[in-house]
């Protein structure tokens, strides 16, 4: 049964004993990574009290950077005021600190404000801070709010994002991931944690890491803070450490390349994409050469991305610059009355009107066949793959050399699949085996056993087969323009079906998509929608 139950107040200690969990992890696997400072801040806040854990851990939830104290009322925290004292102590938060004074005031209801400011004449929120921040100092303002209405922030917050960070191995993660498992709403796969396959080999790579981070958030505000592009195009000359590094570099030179090719400051555009190892870094270049009427140099690049293409979109790209893309096979329809609200749903009734039935799942059935099939080596324990408990993938799923480095594996299973039903047998196996587990490729909402015994019944093992192969090779690739429908007539025939609408066009992935299907003898057409 899961530790919440929905509409339930969680257990007294739960959100501390997450926090706990958090910080002994980081101390156990991560300690030689931490500052003086950082590892001052988890060791007081391990050894804080339960009361002033259990208050710390609530005010992780909260949207901050300053939060109303009389706002915090937890059943779990017997004492509020002596846990906010033990954390001010411990330098854990910081009370009545020098917070915007408009920020403050945003905390209030309109009818405090009055309370507080009455000589203010009333008006709407935003003009009345306006004014209330110009005739009063920010310090006054403070002064007359602290007594009535006070605040706090956690102090030394970074250590806190550092440590989450390190714990779930990415950015975006939070202590809300503990939540969605223990509702029961997520369920992740087991796989070894060991301290040598960590994300940060040392606090160097670890400094590095967070540095590139902070300029590609700089990169983002390009477009208000123009200024900054030629700071971080000195910034950006390094030779990354390691392949996270190299992801977010790649990341970031494209966003600086994008900003200069805008404004038409090509030399520097250009040297930007080439250091990039990520798509549309090499198409952009094409792009540009061809703008500066350097053919020689767009022949020659495009060659080597006809080559080894490093995306979908790349692939379709070189096929239309040489006019080599061969066009999809195309069933043009008229639309009677009203465009439908869904043209893939109204597609679907129309090719499933006369007995059978249309699935509208795209790239879900590509990703559940490479995900069922090849589910043992997704989560085989390779150096690096797994750095914390709640991973749906491996770390390097999206990466280039994903299948490169599983590659003994993968030629093993395919050559199991080579015997007759083996196919079909594994991906039946894996289905109730994992059945519920937690895996980036598979949703298993849209694959209840009955329908997956079905697109085995009517279509082709070799087609399945060749289909979960092209997914795990390149999962980068393939991830999106699958074809929108599977189609299951009536006759026990079938096909895959991309729907477009009267003012829809084929993107360079489904282009790709429709391609391959072809070459694996699977039929499959563009229907299109016209007025």
């Amino acid at each position: 049964m899961p530790e919440l139950q929905a509409n339930q107040p969680p257990p007294a200690d739960y959100y501390a004993a997450n926090l706990r969990r958090l910080l002994n992890h980081v101390l156990d696997y991560h300690r030689d990574l931490l500052s003086r400072s950082a590892y001052s801040f988890v060791s007081s806040l391990v050894s804080a009290s339960g009361d002033a854990q259990r208050l710390f851990a609530r005010l992780m939830t909260r949207k901050g950077p300053w939060i109303r104290v009389d706002k915090l009322v937890y059943a779990e925290v017997v004492d509020r005021n002596a846990a906010l004292e033990e954390l001010s102590g411990l330098g854990l938060i910081r009370c009545n600190g020098q917070a915007p004074a408009d920020f403050l005031l945003k905390l209030l209801t309109n009818e405090q404000r009055r309370q507080v400011f009455p000589h203010l004449k009333s008006q709407r929120r935003d003009a009345w801070i306006e004014a209330c921040v110009a005739r009063y100092s920010d310090q006054y303002i403070r002064a007359r709010l602290s007594g009535r209405y006070p605040w706090l922030a956690i102090d030394q917050a970074q250590h806190l994002g550092l440590c989450q960070l390190l714990f779930f191995g990415d950015v975006h993660q939070d202590s809300s991931t503990f939540v969605l498992q223990d509702l029961g709403l997520i369920r992740y796969p087991d796989y070894p944690l060991r301290r040598q396959d960590r994300m940060f080999a040392s606090r160097r790579v670890l400094g590095r890491y967070q540095r590139l981070r902070m300029l590609r958030s700089l990169a983002h505000r390009l477009d208000t803070h123009p200024e900054l592009a030629a700071y971080l195009s000195d910034q950006l000359w390094w030779t990354p450490d390691s392949r996270h590094e190299q992801r977010l570099l790649d990341r970031t030179l494209n966003t600086l390349g994008r900003h200069f090719e805008r404004s038409k400051q090509f030399d520097c555009a250009l040297s930007c994409y080439a250091r990039s190892t990520s798509h549309p870094a090499r198409e952009r270049r094409v792009r540009i050469l061809r703008k500066l009427a350097d053919k020689q140099g767009a022949e020659g690049l495009l060659a080597a991305m006809q080559k080894s293409p490093r995306s979908s979109e790349e692939e379709d790209f070189v096929q239309r610059a040489a006019a080599r893309g061969a066009n999809a096979q195309t069933t043009t329809l008229c639309l009677n009355g009203q465009r439908p609200k869904s043209i893939e749903r109204h597609a679907a009734d129309l090719l499933s009107g006369a007995g059978g039935e249309a699935w509208h799942l795209e790239n879900q059935l590509p990703t559940m066949l490479a995900g069922l099939a090849y589910w043992d080596i997704m989560f085989s324990p390779l150096p690096g793959a797994f750095v914390n408990p709640f991973q749906t993938a491996p770390l390097d799923l999206f990466w280039p050399d994903f299948a490169a480095s599983r590659q003994q594996l993968l030629m093993q299973r395919d050559a199991d699949f080579e015997l007759p039903g083996e196919f079909k047998s594994r991906l039946l196996a894996h289905h109730q085996c994992y059945q519920g587990l937690a895996n980036r490729l598979v949703n298993w909402r849209a694959w209840p056993v009955e329908r997956l015994q079905l697109l085995l019944e009517h279509v082709p093992e070799t087609t399945l087969r060749a289909i979960a192969r092209h997914v795990i090779q390149q999962p980068y690739r393939a991830k999106t323009g699958f074809p929108d429908l599977l189609v299951i007539y009536g006759n026990g025939s079938y096909e895959f079906v991309e729907v477009k609408g009267p003012t829809d066009a084929l993107q360079p992935a489904q282009r790709i998509w429709l391609q391959t299907l072809e070459a694996m003898g699977a039929p499959a057409r563009v229907l299109k929608f016209k007025p």
